[in-house]
């Protein structure tokens, strides 16, 4: 009878140590290579604060900041005059299909009343929406329909 238990003793152990030694964890080393900036932390804190902020009705959204004009190549290719350098770039993503079926004014009317739901989560990094912000709108398929820059919405063209 004790060797039973002296057995089963034994394999408690022995269990209790696998269990324990895989379920030990720790970081990655590379996770804890990168560190976020102060401005890339808060425009994350902001876009999860629009998404819980508005449940039925947010857009998706990304916020950057780019400090040295960068993304300008990336996004705004096909246009003149658009800097970035310095400015928060805000892309709309169209997931509720509040932009189809719209054309000219009312297209921009629309992107107008969309970015001035967004702008109050990101004005504590962005103070003046008009020389801050560069935004563009996207259907849910990625196709640019139009822009915000320096105060004014436009449409989209090639």
């Amino acid at each position: 009878m004790s060797s039973r238990g002296l057995i089963a003793g034994f394999l408690f152990v022995i269990i209790l140590s696998f269990v324990l030694v895989l379920g030990y964890g720790a970081v990655t080393r590379w996770m804890d290579e990168r560190k976020a900036s102060l401005i890339r932390s808060h425009l994350e804190e902001s876009r999860v604060s629009y998404i819980t902020g508005n449940p039925d009705d947010f857009l998706y959204v990304d916020f950057y900041y780019d400090p040295t004009g960068r993304y300008r190549s990336v996004w705004f290719d096909f246009l003149e005059g658009v800097n970035m350098k310095g400015k928060i770039y805000v892309r709309v993503y169209d997931t509720r299909g509040v932009f189809s079926n719209k054309t000219g004014t009312v297209l921009l009317d629309q992107f107008k009343k969309e970015l001035e739901v967004i702008y109050p989560f990101i004005e504590s990094v962005a103070l003046d929406m008009d020389t801050d912000i560069v935004a563009k709108f996207h259907t849910k398929e990625e196709i640019p329909l139009g822009y915000f820059y320096q105060g004014e919405y436009h449409l989209w063209e090639k």
